[in-house]
């Protein structure tokens, strides 16, 4: 049997080591003032990717504000209805409901419109006897309704902006540009608000008296949030509509805590399916309920109506001071 013979390979040599060649130590670039300088232009470069971050973990807790963003709004909501020895604008959960508009579509269901027919606020009548009874619905006002198709597409527009929504962009041209989505008139409009703020008295908005909130909203109004084109309104047009909303709405809807601002006004809400009148089969007739008569004043205004609270004051002589103008001009 023949043997394979492979050739032998020389033995390793290992060079000779080279002398180390000393390293150039380079000069300093930066002095103190350049520095400072290139440290205030990172700084600034990663402020907007914190402030995203910030809106990606708001996102992510199921919310669309960042904790400094919903402050801000607070406050603002609260310049628009303020407290005065009645809650205001920030108690009863305004922001909370803006907040559930704009998130309304991460539902199955989008949180748009309400069902019904009743909620679990009133009892249904004992017709028997012609009280309340001791049984409630069920709070089908939690349970919201469906959009059909064009519900949808056009609610997908009024908060998204019809440039980012697929179908939606059909009727721009002759309305007149795009419709700005509320999520982006709000972020807009809040990054705004609180850089006026630090601007102007170097503090957050949301950390201001109110005397320098309502300055600084107005100087805005005036000069920086204009109508759009499609809306024809503002920022703070749609800042004023939705925390009246939010306010006097269904607390189904996020605001309106406890039916709080109900009260506020002297509203009693949704009364069905109790109502004020109760037939009574007992008496073949319909038995006023005693907390609320129909007939007489309600048994806390026996002593006299209630007495406005401030703003309600100059509300009330406003429209008198209208219709003595309009007397005049018009004749009685």
């Amino acid at each position: 049997m023949q043997r394979l013979r492979f050739p032998r390979l020389p033995p390793h040599v290992a060079p000779e080591p080279t002398p180390p060649v000393p390293r150039e130590v380079p000069a300093l670039l930066l002095g103190r003032r350049e520095f400072l300088k290139g440290l205030g232009a990172v700084l600034a470069a990663l402020a907007s990717p914190f402030t995203r971050l910030r809106q990606v973990y708001a996102a992510a807790r199921g919310r669309f504000f960042t904790a400094h963003e919903f402050a801000t709004l607070e406050a603002l909501c609260d310049r628009i209805l303020p407290a005065d020895g009645d809650p205001g604008a920030r108690e009863l959960g305004a922001a909370t409901y803006i907040e559930a508009l704009l998130t309304a579509f991460d539902q199955p269901v989008p949180l748009i419109f309400a069902g019904g027919p009743f909620s679990n606020r009133n009892p249904f009548p004992d017709n028997a006897t012609g009280t309340p009874s001791n049984k409630r619905p069920r709070d089908a006002f939690r349970h919201f309704i469906r959009l059909t198709r064009w519900q949808r597409l056009r609610w997908r527009a009024e908060i998204f902006g019809s440039d980012h929504v697929a179908g939606a962009a059909f009727n721009d041209v002759a309305a007149g540009g795009p419709l700005p989505g509320l999520r982006q008139m709000y972020r807009e409009g809040l990054r705004a608000v609180d850089g006026a703020a630090r601007t102007m008295t170097g503090a957050p908005y949301a950390g201001l008296s109110s005397d320098q909130q309502d300055a600084i909203l107005a100087a805005l109004d005036r000069s920086v949030f204009k109508p759009d084109a499609r809306r024809g309104m503002s920022f703070v047009d749609v800042l004023i509509q939705h925390t009246l909303e939010g306010c006097f709405s269904l607390p189904e809807y996020g605001g309106n805590r406890d039916g709080r601002g109900w009260a506020l006004l002297g509203l009693e809400g949704d009364d069905q399916p109790l109502g004020y009148s109760i037939f009574s089969r007992a008496t073949d007739g319909y038995d006023e309920r005693p907390d609320h008569p129909m007939s007489t004043p309600n048994p806390d205004e026996l002593a006299g109506p209630r007495a406005l609270s401030p703003d309600g004051e100059r509300i009330q002589q406003s429209i008198m001071t209208l219709a003595t103008a309009l007397s005049k001009v018009f004749g009685e």
